[in-house]
């Protein structure tokens, strides 16, 4: 029984050692592991640039809100136009007792009689205007009336079937500043006419947003200021402030305000009769300003920020003060700085 005892005891010495052998040529050929070196910081350039922070307010796509047309002109309203009729400079806008009230282009109001007792005025000078772009002849130069005036008017009064007194009452007419679409009709044949006839809006496409002072500084919504839209289709148009009136407070009672916003381009809108509309309002803005991310900025344990400018293959601090946060930009001003410069940015 002991006979095999060599023989199994000579495989075990074999097997061993091979074991050790293929374990040295591993061990001899295993790579070494090097220590990872420090990756490179990342850097950004510093960039002269404009910022602007915004907001976005919800709006509707029509013809901006609607006016009051109240009547001057004592008597009993005969006829009325229908909503959605636009009226140009020299139409009839309404009736009084059978007698057609137009409108006339202008600034001013009527609101007094004019003839050849009048002194001369603003008022005076659209009345002339209107009646020479209307196509009465010589009727007259300056904001003087005088007996040309007169006669053109009368010509005037006589093709709109008015009383020829070459003479206008303050209720004869409306001034308004230029064409008119009748957005709703208050007022009913056989009402008195003087009171609210119907209301009315521009003829352009407009824009209504009203504005949450929450939201949205009121300060830099004023009229003439430019703002961005995204019009019921998608695409982008320009736009401009016309006006901002109170509005009705809110659920929560604060008060707010209605800007009507001008659609520069009427051609983006000439499909659309109305729609929602994404407004954006610039409400604060830099032009020229050196600029970085804002995880460029490193805040410093006295207080402040400093940035790691790379100089050289090497890098120092240099203490900046931030002015305009705007998205993932800052504007910075530090002793030395200048556009392409690079910046070290925090990972």
């Amino acid at each position: 029984m002991r006979a095999w005892l060599p023989v199994s005891l000579a495989v075990l010495l074999v097997v061993g050692a091979g074991g050790v052998l293929a374990y040295s040529r591993l061990a001899e050929h295993a790579p070494v592991e090097q220590p990872a070196s420090p990756a490179a910081a990342e850097t950004v350039e510093i960039k002269r640039t404009d910022l602007s922070v915004s907001v976005t307010v919800n709006g509707t796509l029509g013809y901006g809100a609607p006016t009051v047309l109240t009547g001057r002109k004592a008597g009993t309203v005969t006829w009325l136009p229908a909503v959605g009729t636009v009226i140009d400079r020299g139409q009839r806008l309404y009736a009084v007792d059978a007698k057609s009230v137009p409108l006339l282009f202008g600034g001013t109001p009527l609101y007094r009689r004019i003839d050849t007792a009048a002194t001369p005025g603003p008022d005076i000078r659209e009345l002339i205007d209107n009646l020479r772009t209307l196509g009465y002849r010589n009727p007259g130069t300056g904001n003087k009336f005088t007996v040309d005036t007169e006669s053109a008017l009368k010509r005037w009064q006589k093709a709109n079937g008015l009383e020829e007194t070459g003479a206008l009452e303050a209720g004869d007419a409306v001034v308004l500043p230029g064409k008119v679409r009748v957005e709703s009709v208050k007022a009913q044949p056989g009402a008195p006419a003087a009171a609210d006839v119907f209301t009315y809006t521009t003829v352009d496409k407009a824009v209504s947003a009203q504005l949450d002072p929450a939201q949205v500084d009121l300060g830099t919504v004023k009229p003439g200021a430019k703002v961005d839209l995204q019009l019921p289709n998608g695409t982008q148009a320009p736009g401009t402030v016309r006006s901002v009136n109170a509005a009705p407070a809110g659920e929560n009672g604060t008060p707010k305000q209605l800007a009507t916003i001008a659609v520069d381009d009427q051609n983006a809108v000439t499909a659309m009769d109305s729609g929602p509309v994404q407004v954006k309002i610039v409400t604060a803005g830099r032009t020229g300003v050196l600029a970085v991310p804002v995880t460029a900025l490193l805040a410093l344990g006295e207080g402040g920020y400093a940035l790691q400018v790379v100089d050289g293959g090497r890098t120092k601090l240099v203490g900046v003060q931030t002015g305009l946060f705007a998205g993932d930009l800052v504007e910075v001003t530090g002793n030395g700085l200048a556009a392409g410069m690079r910046v070290v940015r925090a990972s």
